[in-house]
């Protein structure tokens, strides 16, 4: 949204035949523009993966996964997730850990805490 008004006297101006104008109020041909943007939230989110040189695992997965911060979630609300995946550790307790929690309702969408080699990964 753009508005025009009198950089002198702040008349807002409401059309563009009247902007080249001198002011009505003062007479003033100075002029202040205003525009108004709408940003999107930038959502912060940070993830790192370990994948040592001698690893066997398929192409593209790491030997060790984090994964903290804001998400969209499968539904589309704005969730926070916080993940860990230990490839080299799959069959100990704890290998994956997923915490997915809405962040408007404070609601725990996904608890998981588990062996790696128990969950299914797509």
């Amino acid at each position: 949204m753009t508005s025009v008004q009198c950089a002198n006297c702040g008349f807002t101006f409401k059309s563009n035949e009247e902007v080249g104008q001198p002011c009505p109020k003062c007479g003033s041909l100075n002029r202040s523009i205003h525009t108004a943007l709408k940003i999107p939230k930038l959502l912060e989110s940070v993830k790192l993966e370990v994948k040592q040189p001698t690893s066997t695992h398929k192409k593209g997965r790491a030997d060790y996964e984090l994964e903290q911060g804001e998400k969209i979630g499968k539904d589309g609300k704005l969730v926070y997730k916080k993940s860990k995946k230990d490839r080299e550790h799959s069959n100990s307790p704890h290998s994956y850990i997923e915490n997915v929690i809405d962040i408007e309702t404070g609601e725990v969408i996904v608890d998981k805490d588990e062996k790696l080699s128990d969950h299914r990964e797509g």
